[in-house]
């Protein structure tokens, strides 16, 4: 089923690689631990352009968490016990994420009425 998406992960997420058998292209390059006998440890110019791209891919989905987040009870503890109420909820905060989006306003141009 996974394999329907494309993993965008940061380097947060090191261990779905060894826990999950998820293939390691979705995560950033990281840079090469110093050594004796490579003390001068550097990633290459294209390691370094393939990380370009993948925060340049990863920004969006970082945006939306955050703009799913701006729903107070989604940032802060839910202490809910029903699993099928969190799960609305978290559809409501995306919802209205999406609602935002799709009204093009810029936070800055709001007018409040």
């Amino acid at each position: 089923m996974l394999d329907l998406f494309a993993l965008l992960a940061d380097s947060g997420y090191l261990g779905l690689v060894k826990q999950y058998d998820m293939p390691a292209g979705g995560l950033p390059h990281r840079k090469p631990r110093r050594s004796k006998k490579c003390p001068d440890a550097a990633l290459t110019d294209a390691q370094r352009a393939d990380n370009d791209a993948h925060a340049r891919r990863r920004i969006k989905v970082e945006h939306a968490i955050s703009g799913a987040r701006r729903l107070g009870c989604v940032a802060q503890t839910f202490r809910n016990k029903s699993n099928a109420f969190n799960a609305r909820v978290v559809v409501i905060a995306c919802g209205s994420w999406n609602w935002y989006l799709t009204q093009n306003l810029n936070p800055i141009q709001e007018q409040v009425f």
